[in-house]
């Protein structure tokens, strides 16, 4: 795969001995360039760099990053626009709000997540963009009443930020937790209380009986109102005692073999597909580490695998699934620069890993998911190794928990068990 390099420029070497501050800097208007008809300008014209040699610099710049991204003409032109643009209203070295970009981007036809990328490079972007996931978690909780929200809202801070002894956690746990603990908050809370202070052991219990996901649902209430105590935001714990219990709630299930058939035989059509079944059937990676794997994390020539800190060995259904993948993907993408294993026609230009819906969208029509492959391949180590959780627990990288879930199910009686 093409390694991306940096190029300099003897521009680069001499910036300004000073720069002229902005006292204050109007929003850009990018409408009057659109076309007669309304829709997005394609053209510079009008456009006059504020140096010349800078501009040429950053697209001559695009063109060795459309090599190796393998960006098409019409993508090289529609860069090519943005950047004559940009160095029309800014001055070298100048740095460029994303918002000005985004801005252009809506009347011009111009890529902005492209030009970001390439201005980032070239550190002289500044980024100034709301985070996306800030807005998701603002968006969910304004429905709630006020000191409710502000409860919540300093929970997710938390949770994002970290606080002392705590790690900031990832943008995927935040947005799982957000959409486990939004439905308590905004359907039970909301319309009997006007703070979480009022709330119950009773509240959560009677709240939890009617959910299906009791289990994580449990965890993600426990976390929150644990977080607000520490916080002083809240009296008391109302959760500290509720755990999810000894009885097994939503037990694993093993796939039928018929239905793994028919995933097999549709497997054997897609190498995208034959690679995921083999990660989550064989493997049981869950399915954002499936997208998130890096081409790194994968060595043929050693037959290992690299799950996180752990490696493990590969089988040789899984390195032939990925041997057959990489021909493909480089057939189709012989110059990306993404250095996830996975990629789709939109990432293969970027480097950002597939999406969760093309994940989903590989079993369309299939009787299994990426998730019950992975719950009947932990499921059957369950069967075969008998009552053991450490071991689930060090093999699928789980937490005591979970492993706890797969060896009750996988005992006779349902019973629970425990090591000594």
């Amino acid at each position: 795969m093409p390694s991306e390099t940096t190029h300099r420029h003897p521009l680069l070497l001499k910036p300004p001995e000073s720069i002229q501050l902005t006292l204050f800097e109007p929003v850009r208007d990018f409408r009057r360039y659109r076309n007669p008809d309304g829709s997005k300008g394609r053209s510079w014209t009008g456009f006059t760099p504020a140096d010349p040699g800078y501009a040429d610099f950053l697209v001559d710049r695009a063109r060795d990053v459309a090599v190796v991204r393998g960006w098409n003409r019409c993508t090289i032109k529609r860069v090519k626009c943005g950047l004559m643009i940009l160095s029309a209203l800014h001055q070298p070295f100048e740095r460029i709000k994303a918002t000005t970009v985004h801005a252009l981007s809506r009347d011009i036809d111009a890529p902005a997540v492209h030009l970001i990328d390439m201005l980032d490079d070239l550190d002289i972007l500044l980024d100034d963009a709301p985070d996306p996931l800030e807005q998701l978690v603002r968006a969910h909780l304004a429905r709630l009443p006020e000191q409710i929200r502000v409860e919540v809202t300093a929970y997710f801070d938390v949770l994002r930020n970290g606080a002392p002894r705590r790690r900031p956690r990832s943008p995927h746990t935040v947005d799982i937790h957000l959409r486990l603990i939004v439905p308590f908050t905004a359907e039970y809370c909301a319309p009997r209380y006007s703070t979480l202070r009022q709330v119950t052991p009773e509240d959560i219990t009677d709240w939890l009986a009617k959910r299906n996901n009791v289990q994580r649902e449990i965890v993600a209430l426990r976390d929150m109102f644990k977080t607000l105590k520490s916080q002083r935001l809240i009296f008391a714990d109302p959760a500290r005692r509720i755990r999810p219990g000894n009885t097994l709630v939503n037990p694993p299930t093993p796939v039928a073999g018929d239905q793994l058939k028919q995933v097999a035989r549709a497997a054997a059509e897609s190498p995208a597909l034959r690679v995921v079944v083999a990660l989550a059937g064989i493997h049981a990676l869950f399915p954002h580490e499936i997208r998130m794997l890096q081409d790194s994390d994968i060595e043929l020539s050693t037959g290992r695998l690299r799950r996180g800190e752990v490696s493990r060995p590969l089988d040789d259904f899984t390195a032939e699934a990925i041997r057959k993948y990489r021909r493909y993907r480089d057939a189709r993408w012989p110059d990306s620069a993404n250095p996830h294993l996975l990629l789709t026609q939109q990432t293969a230009k970027k480097k950002s890993p597939v999406s969760d819906f093309w994940l989903k969208r590989l079993f369309k029509g299939l009787p299994a998911t990426v998730d019950s492959l992975r719950q009947d391949r932990v499921l059957e180590e369950a069967i075969a190794a008998g009552p053991d959780p450490l071991r689930i627990s060090t093999m699928f990288n789980l937490s005591a928990q979970a492993s706890l879930r797969y060896t009750r199910a996988a005992s006779p009686a349902g019973t629970e068990t425990t090591t000594g």
